[in-house]
C-alpha cells in the first residue's frame, strides 16, 4: 500500500471522510504514531527487515562517538539518508572476502567491558569498547523512519504491504484514545492482524536470535 491509499483507509475507520473535524494533519500525526508502532513491533522480533548499514573507520580506539565523527549516525545533524540510528544491531568487521572476521558482542554496563571480550557498549552516543580496535567496523542498525505522511502522494512505505493495513488500524487506536469512543470491530481487526503479522515476522526470522526476550504486545 501507498502512505495515500493509507490515508484513505484510516479516514474510513474513523468515518470522517473530509477534514470538518479531523484535519490532514491530524491524519497525517495519527499515521506517523501507528507506522512508529508497527516498525516497533518488527523490531521487537526481527529487526534485521529494516537493517541498514554504515562503516565507520577506528584507529587504536577505545571508544567512538557517533554524534561527532562521521558519518553520523546519532544528533542533530545526523545522516540524512538512510537516517538516524534508533536501535543497533550488530557491528562486525569483514575480511577480504567479505566475511564476517569479528563481531563485537553487545553488553549492557560499561563494568561487563572488563569481563567480557571483543565487547561495546552503547553510552547515549559514545560506543565504548572492551579493547582498542583498528579497522573499518560494519555498523548494522535502524535507521529511524523517513515516510512522509503529510503530503498526501502515493509514496512508497515498505517492503511489507501485506501487513500495511495494520498501520491505519494502529493509528486507529491512537485516534480512539482521543475521540473518547472505539469501534469493536475495527478493534477486534487490530488484534487479529497483530497476530498474524507476529506469526509472519517469526516466520522471517529463519535463524532467530540466541536470546529470550519479551514482546509487550504478544498479549
Amino acid at each position: 500500500m501507498t502512505t495515500a491509499e493509507l490515508i484513505v483507509k484510516f479516514r474510513q475507520y474513523i468515518d470522517e471522510p473530509d477534514q470538518t473535524f479531523v484535519s490532514d494533519s491530524d491524519v497525517s500525526t495519527y499515521l506517523a504514531d501507528g507506522y512508529r508502532e508497527f516498525r516497533n513491533m518488527v523490531c521487537d522480533i526481527n529487526p534485521v527487515i529494516y537493517n541498514t548499514t554504515q562503516n565507520i573507520t577506528l584507529s587504536n580506539a577505545i571508544s567512538h562517538d557517533l554524534a561527532n565523527v562521521d558519518p553520523k549516525l546519532l544528533g542533530a545533524d545526523a545522516v540524512a539518508s538512510p537516517g538516524r540510528m534508533v536501535r543497533l544491531n550488530t557491528i562486525v568487521k569483514r575480511n577480504s572476502e567479505g566475511r564476517i572476521s569479528e563481531r563485537l558482542e553487545a553488553v549492557s554496563n560499561e563494568q561487563a567491558l572488563d569481563v567480557v571480550p571483543c565487547s561495546y557498549y552503547l553510552a547515549n552516543t559514545i560506543l565504548r569498547f572492551s579493547t582498542r580496535l583498528t579497522g573499518t567496523y560494519e555498523v548494522n542498525y535502524v535507521p529511524e523512519s523517513t515516510v512522509n505522511w503529510t503530503d498526501g502522494n502515493a509514496n512508497f512505505i515498505d517492503n511489507l504491504t501485506p501487513f500495511h493495513d495494520l498501520i491505519a488500524l494502529l493509528a486507529y487506536r491512537q485516534y480512539a484514545i482521543v475521540d473518547g469512543a472505539e469501534s469493536e470491530p475495527i478493534l477486534r481487526q487490530a488484534s487479529t492482524r497483530i497476530s498474524e503479522f507476529r506469526e509472519y515476522l517469526q516466520a522471517r526470522a529463519y535463524d532467530g536470535y540466541d536470546y529470550i526476550q519479551t514482546v509487550p504486545w504478544y498479549s
